[in-house]
């Protein structure tokens, strides 16, 4: 008979042998060492540097063509078009200076026709939206032409502040007839075919956008960082910095760039750069895209459920939880979702009453008994600790690379994974002080709503002003 031993997690009750020691293991393979972390954050840094001087890096390294920071006093209207995974936003956008903005949005659904169509149709349908939006705040008859900036979250490849073409479709898009088109101008052209008053200014990747939409308010923001259905990062670089490109400046440039580093794709030409384990390499293997986005496979929304799903028929087959029983539900890739996580993460009541519901009631286990609950809640935590840990040492790539840790720095987190994960922030700053020590208060990180619609309107606002 197996001795009592310590609980997996919240809850008085205790495992057999077998269970404690597979766990034991588990948090062996999840764990990320401080030392392990700075190799993973000086490998990315290396990959950061490479992108900077040519094209021959995983990360794409994107300048965005915007050469000055927000002051936070610009005022005007503007406005910012986002196009994202399953929806269109428009902004209406009033800056007010001293870091002030007022907006007013609405929300379309875009149909699984359109993100599998033509890019004319995708086009037709922003337009329309745009139309019904202006009458909605009252803008439909304006003299003066309003300046759009247009955001989407997608890789971009840029010539000009207002000339990008899309490098892919990502997420479930399949847009065809986009290749090497400027799609500000397929949009200012469908703006023409209707007479609408307006003109599109600035194009920018939506990490760009929460990066600009802080700026506005905190002076000192140096990156943003998107974790959510996948992750992104965009920081100021300096000009000088991006030998892979000779910019002619326009005037008064301050001598920084924005930069959109897709580090979502990190490693994918050396997947030696990830600590990743059994779990990570079949969720890969498994994927639509194997190979592709390999670090976003380890710490975003669409697959940190997946990892966790794949370690429970693990368990499951090891007879270790649910008494060996399968069900249909947790037989299915990315069945078992993010959101489950961050629900199962939040449980805290003596019976874990909330993980009992998800397993039951919606994964369809007939019964389950407090150690499988455990181990699930258990499993959760340790796959939600590491994608923060390692989006820290991410994170700290990017400090580093600035040096901007002395005279401090602000960064604006959003998305998801970040806001509602619990402990998801601890975690991120507990690892960044693993790295820096009492230095670590130089960092100040903040949330960023909305950050992409009004970024897109904060840059054509800049774009207003560079020409």
């Amino acid at each position: 008979m197996s001795q009592p031993r310590k609980s997996f997690s919240k809850g008085p009750m205790t495992g057999s042998d077998a269970q404690i020691e597979a766990i034991e293991e588990l948090r062996e393979h999840f764990k990320l060492t401080t030392e392990e972390l700075k190799k993973f954050r000086d490998d990315l840094r290396h990959e950061m540097q490479k992108g900077l001087k040519s094209d021959e890096s995983n990360m794409s390294m994107l300048p965005s063509w915007i050469f000055r920071h927000p002051t936070g006093q610009e005022t005007g209207e503007y406005l910012g078009l986002e196009l994202s995974g399953s929806n269109i936003r428009i902004y209406l956008v009033n800056l007010h200076g001293q870091g002030r903005i007022s907006t007013r949005q609405q929300k379309y659904v875009i149909s699984d026709h359109l993100k599998k169509g033509s890019i004319g149709n995708m086009i037709d349908f922003l337009v329309e939206c745009v139309d019904s939006f202006l009458s909605f705040v009252g803008k439909y008859d304006i003299q003066t032409p309003l300046a759009l900036g247009f955001v989407l979250s997608f890789p971009l490849h840029q010539k000009a502040i207002n000339k990008a073409v899309v490098i892919k479709w990502t997420k479930d898009f399949e847009i065809t007839g986009a290749d090497n088109k400027n799609i500000a101008e397929l949009l200012q052209i469908g703006f023409r075919r209707r007479h609408i008053n307006v003109n599109v200014d600035a194009v920018v990747n939506g990490a760009v956008g929460c990066l600009l939409a802080h700026s506005y308010r905190s002076l000192d923001t140096l990156m943003a960082c998107t974790i959510s259905t996948g992750t992104n990062a965009a920081y100021w670089e300096k000009i000088e910095k991006v030998e892979k490109i000779k910019f002619r400046l326009p005037g008064n440039p301050d001598g920084f760039t924005t930069i959109n580093t897709e580090w979502g794709a990190f490693s994918d030409g050396n997947l030696a750069f990830l600590p990743r384990t059994f779990y990570d390499n079949r969720v890969n293997r498994q994927s639509i895209n194997p190979g592709v986005h390999v670090f976003e496979k380890m710490v975003s929304g669409l697959y940190l459920g997946e990892i966790a799903r794949i370690i429970l028929v693990d368990f499951l087959d090891r007879r270790l939880i649910f008494d060996g029983q399968y069900t249909n539900e947790l037989n299915t890739p990315y069945r078992f979702e993010a959101s489950y996580m961050s629900a199962i993460g939040a449980d805290d009541t003596p019976d874990l009453e909330a993980t009992q519901h998800i397993l039951e009631s919606i994964m369809n286990f007939p019964s389950t008994t407090l150690s499988d609950r455990q181990i699930t809640r258990t499993i959760c935590e340790l796959v939600s600790q590491r994608a923060a840990r390692l989006i820290a040492g991410a994170m700290s790539a990017i400090i580093d690379e600035t040096d901007a840790l002395d005279q401090g720095l602000t960064i604006s987190m959003e998305g998801s994974v970040y806001e509602h994960f619990p402990n998801f922030p601890r975690r991120v700053n507990d690892a960044l002080k693993s790295i820096y020590g009492d230095l670590v208060d130089h960092i100040n990180v903040g949330i960023t709503r909305d950050g992409n619609g009004i970024g897109a309107a904060i840059a054509a606002m800049i774009a207003s002003t560079q020409k």
